[in-house]
């Protein structure tokens, strides 16, 4: 532990100063202390703990850290055959079927991928949230278990082609040598038709294996994967490009099969790619096109989310209970784990395009002029469940902020749970599961297990402001009995804070973080009489957890106040 110095002010001013494990000598304060103002009696909002969720990851490391989600998805789910565990990788890998279990003689194979995942994940006490295919395709039961595969663009069928697979020659990246995509393919050459009785055929079968939503079996099931993608990820059976139309017609009808067989699932959709199929189709031309202004000029979420509210399944259920929508921050590579001052001043400016009205991105989405240019996400697409289909819930299942080994993506993580419990988000799955040990996954442990012991932040958040947003992030939680306030140092070097309550609060508090160095541990405590504590040398690049026991009861009422 580096040297350090945390103070406690007392509200009549009187001050006094705790050290733990520190040297002899303590480090000086360094630049003017940043003030951040808590009060846990406004601005209180009840966040889910299914925000803390993750996409795949190894079963037992999962386990360890405690995701409390975890997601099958991608884009090799839109198209994966239950009955005999092969998928197509689409565009990822030359649009081949990739075979699993290698026994097909039970429906679906022993040992087949989806049945592990489900089981092992339920298993250690996670929820599940589970693809279904809608693309209206699935691939050929009759696929071949060992090279060669079927594949969407055979070279010996339709030509010559840029790349094929190193292993697959005759399996091609659909793109003829002279660079002019393939077009009039067979899909039936990889796949056969599946509708919404296929898929409710798997449910059934999940059922029987798991349980149902209501007894501990699957509760979450997302209509595909990026739709408005189908065109590019699997041109070779949609070349066509999505319209509203479209996604919507396969959500009422798959959304209405799987409340058919499992009226206690929560279905997601439509799961989009990205910021330009918030507002059109991939039929438009990003924000605007024919598309949008054939469905009078609407966006498409706004459009898709009036459908919802609108159109009922028979009994008054709705097709989609949660919006599900995927964003990555632009204008920088979200996997580097490059920690040069350039990314990480990006990497903590980009949080802004989820909340602040007022950020304009530093990014192509800023060419986009106007009111397109501050994307503000969680907070626009809340306005538009608001405006068109109150109840809904928000689901970010896919984003990734930085790679597992970077110092301040990791803090920028913290910061990202502060924001999705502050702005209102009811799930999220990172994409993917962080590498064990890595520094991300630090970010996952300081509010899943900050003590060692299972403690976990959870209740609601509540108001949290830093003088200097840019220096210390703060945001501040409530439950029955503990309150929690995150301070991150988004700087290379260390900084002071002082956290002024609204009120005088007598309780013991502790410090946890961590830092590039460092992974999760206590660095102080004391006892808190006043309304204010000091805390100076916050290491740099760190996300820090102040918990304070509700002695007073202060908290505690503050919490069930929420509820």
């Amino acid at each position: 532990m580096s040297q350090a110095r945390w103070r406690h002010r007392h509200a009549l001013g009187a001050a006094c100063t705790v050290c733990l494990g520190l040297g002899t000598a303590l480090a000086a304060p360094r630049g003017e202390r940043v003030a951040v103002d808590v009060d846990t009696g406004a601005d209180v909002r009840a966040f889910s703990p299914l925000i803390f969720g993750v996409a795949y990851g190894d079963a037992a490391r999962n386990a360890v850290v405690g995701y409390p989600l975890r997601r099958w998805g991608g884009n090799s789910t839109t198209r994966y055959n239950w009955r005999v565990d092969v998928h197509n990788a689409g565009s990822d890998w030359f649009f081949e079927n990739i075979p699993g279990a290698a026994d097909r003689s039970q429906v679906p194979p022993l040992g087949n991928a989806a049945d592990a995942f489900v089981g092992e994940t339920l298993a250690a006490g996670t929820q599940v949230l589970l693809t279904i295919p809608t693309i209206g395709w699935t691939p050929r039961a009759d696929s071949p278990q060992a090279h060669p595969y079927f594949a969407g663009f055979s070279v010996a069928k339709y030509g010559a082609q840029q790349q094929t697979d190193p292993w697959d020659p005759d399996a091609g990246n659909g793109v003829l040598a002279n660079g002019t995509p393939i077009t009039g393919n067979d899909p039936a050459d990889t796949s056969a038709t599946a509708g919404p009785a296929f898929q409710r055929d798997w449910i059934a079968h999940l059922q029987s294996a798991f349980g149902t939503a209501a007894a501990g079996g699957v509760r979450f099931y997302a209509l595909d994967n990026e739709p408005m993608l189908w065109n590019s990820t699997h041109r070779d059976v949609h070349p066509a490009p999505a319209t509203y139309d479209e996604i919507w017609a396969r959500a009422a009808a798959y959304g209405a099969a799987i409340k058919q067989q499992d009226p206690h699932a929560a279905v997601l959709g439509p799961v989009t790619w990205g910021y330009c199929d918030l507002f059109g189709s991939a039929a438009d031309t990003c924000v605007d096109g024919p598309d949008r202004q054939a469905h009078g000029g609407m966006p498409f979420v706004a459009w898709y989310l009036q459908q919802a509210c609108t159109q009922p399944l028979p009994g008054g259920a709705r097709a989609v209970d949660y919006l599900d929508l995927h964003y990555y921050p632009q204008g920088f590579d979200s996997s580097s784990d490059d920690d040069g001052a350039a990314l990480a001043t990006r990497r903590f400016a980009a949080l802004k395009e989820l909340y602040d009205p007022d950020w304009v991105s530093q990014s192509w989405i800023a060419d986009l002029g106007g009111d397109y240019a501050r994307p503000r996400l969680i907070r626009r697409v809340r306005a538009w469940i608001d405006q068109y289909c109150p109840g809904t819930r928000l689901a970010l299942s896919e984003y990734r902020w930085s790679g597992d080994g970077s110092a301040g993506g990791a803090v920028a993580q913290a910061e990202l749970f502060g924001v999705f419990a502050r702005e209102g988000v009811d799930l999220a799955t990172r994409w993917i599961a962080p590498v064990a040990q890595s520094r991300v996954e630090r970010a996952f442990t300081l509010f899943l297990d900050y003590d060692g012991a299972g403690s976990r932040v959870n209740g609601s958040s509540v108001r949290a402001a830093s003088a200097d947003a840019d220096a210390i992030g703060a945001y501040a939680f409530v439950s029955a009995s503990r309150s929690f306030v995150l301070l991150t140092n988004r700087g290379t070097s260390a900084q002071g804070a002082q956290v002024r309550f609204a009120r005088p609060l007598a309780a013991a508090w502790t410090l946890y973080g961590f830092d590039a160095a460092q992974p999760v541990h206590a660095l102080a405590s004391g006892t808190l009489g006043g309304d204010s504590l000091v805390l100076d040398d916050l290491p740099p690049t760190s996300a820090n957890l102040l918990v304070i026991e509700s002695g007073d009861g202060i908290f505690a009422d503050a919490f069930e106040a929420a509820q």
